[in-house]
């Protein structure tokens, strides 16, 4: 659950899209988490592992950090190049998906959209996070942002000339999905250059809040976009957004990357192998991971079909379809906020454990009072609740990790949590048609509660965190056994 993913910025991988936690499309993200251990920072794993370096973490005032931040203009360029994407990516996510339902009214040619985003981050994953920790981060970004904008522009210049139509809709979705599968780990493997590690969990913070807000507005002008100006027009900011970005990212000049340290005579595959071999021996993340591969299976069912339960649950429009999204952002900035501001890296697996129950709470309660008014409520505090698991997880990457390894760790997280997402669009979508959607989304909340159970006696997991405010040595796997 979670995209970055935050990020998977992240069902896109900034935004949203279907996976949690870094994001991909305002409703979306995908679930990535960390491991690494000290003196302080717990995961239950066993492995053979050297010390990587010191964490001296002397937390000055709250608003000294925030000063920080401000001040470090390369750090303003990222968030400005973020915020600018995540607002475009937001109103065309909203647009595409209403936009093919509206034309269509099939559950299934949704499920095709969803498809077209998640597959090529499956099948592209593992060799992006190669190529983020291989070359510059700074620069995969940009080529990034210019494909994603040109995809988008492609694809509104031919829904103008040629009207309507599923097959460009979906080869235009399968490149935006290439491209943003090398933007995520790049944007998150870029922050720990540019940003103190005492600074990171309130950075990420502040690009959850931030994030959040212009979805919220991305969101809304969306939907009033599409009754005022119609669905292809709307695209374009889509499009000028990714362009813009792409310039921010430019301007923050060179740093001093870790992407350097994955040496460029080692080959591709054996790259691959080892970001693969890091998280198979490292317990926390991997139970992570799991917990995620299963929740985006249960989640994205949900999430995938929420414009049907909108239309003919619901029976909103699409100002409702954006308010819903934008509560579910607001919601989304004042967890990631809360994380630093709480220090809840600390309790980081504490919480991971608990994600199957509330995410099927959350989904009886839309079964049993399928109301407006009880949904938008129900997306803000679910939003929280996301804001919360995405900012812990990835502070707690950019913190453990060794360097060298984590964009590979980042797309091979995202790979294998995403890896579930197509399964379940096309099984959703089957058992919507046959056996209608109260049931379908009944299957999901006793599955994700059955689960959630189960997710609490993975004793890894529920050890792992991390305190923001101690000195210790982190130990990593800097060789993997």
């Amino acid at each position: 659950m979670a995209d970055a993913r935050q990020n998977l910025d992240g069902v896109r991988a900034e935004a949203g899209g279907v996976g949690r936690r870094k994001g991909f499309g305002i409703g979306w993200a995908c679930r990535h988490r960390t491991c690494g251990r000290t003196q302080d920072v717990r995961c239950g794993t066993s492995m053979r592992v050297t010390y990587y370096t010191d964490v001296t973490v002397a937390r000055p005032s709250a608003m000294s950090d925030w000063s920080r931040l401000w001040t470090n203009q390369r750090f303003t360029r990222l968030w400005s190049a973020r915020v600018v994407s995540r607002f475009g990516s937001t109103l065309g996510y909203v647009v595409l998906i209403w936009y093919t339902f509206a034309d269509t009214g099939s559950a299934l040619a949704v499920v095709y959209v969803g498809l077209a985003e998640f597959v090529p981050a499956v099948a592209f994953g593992l060799f992006a996070g190669t190529v983020v920790d291989r070359y510059s981060r700074r620069g995969v970004i940009v080529v990034s942002s210019l494909g994603r904008g040109a995809a988008m522009g492609a694809l509104v210049i031919a829904l103008y000339l040629l009207g309507f139509n599923l097959a460009l809709i979906v080869l235009a979705s399968v490149v935006f999905a290439i491209c943003a599968t090398f933007f995520g780990p790049g944007a998150q493997a870029l922050l720990p250059e540019i940003v103190a590690r005492e600074h990171l969990d309130r950075a990420n913070g502040l690009f959850e809040s931030s994030e959040s807000i212009v979805g919220i507005a991305g969101s809304a002008a969306a939907g009033f976009a599409v009754v005022a100006l119609g669905a292809v027009p709307s695209l374009g900011v889509d499009a000028a957004a990714y362009l813009v970005g792409a310039l921010f990212i430019a301007l923050i000049g060179t740093t001093t990357s870790a992407s350097k340290t994955a040496a460029a005579s080692e080959k591709l595959l054996d790259q691959v192998r080892e970001g693969l071999a890091y998280l198979r021996h490292t317990l926390g993340l991997l139970e992570l991971t799991i917990v995620a591969l299963v929740s985006n299976f249960l989640w994205s069912i949900v999430m995938t079909f929420l414009v049907v339960y909108t239309s003919q649950t619901l029976h909103g429009s699409a100002i409702v379809y954006g308010g819903i999204e934008a509560a579910l952002a607001a919601g989304w900035g004042v967890g990631g906020l809360a994380v630093g501001r709480f220090r809840l890296t600390r309790f980081t697996g504490r919480i991971w454990a608990l994600t199957g129950l509330t995410d099927g709470f959350a989904i009886l309660v839309l079964i049993l009072l399928p109301l407006i008014p009880v949904a938008l409520p129900l997306f803000l505090a679910f939003g929280v609740w996301q804001g919360i698991l995405n900012v812990s997880w990835l502070s707690s990457v950019q913190v453990l990790v060794p360097a060298r390894l984590q964009g590979r760790y980042l797309a091979t997280d995202s790979a294998i949590s995403y890896a579930a997402i197509p399964a379940s669009q096309v099984l959703g979508g089957i058992l919507i048609v046959t056996s209608g959607l109260s049931f379908t989304f009944l299957l999901a909340a006793v599955g994700s509660l059955a689960t959630g159970v189960g997710y609490l006696f993975l004793r890894p997991l529920w050890k792992f965190g991390y305190d923001p405010r101690t000195s210790a040595k982190v130990e990593t796997l800097d060789t993997v056994p």
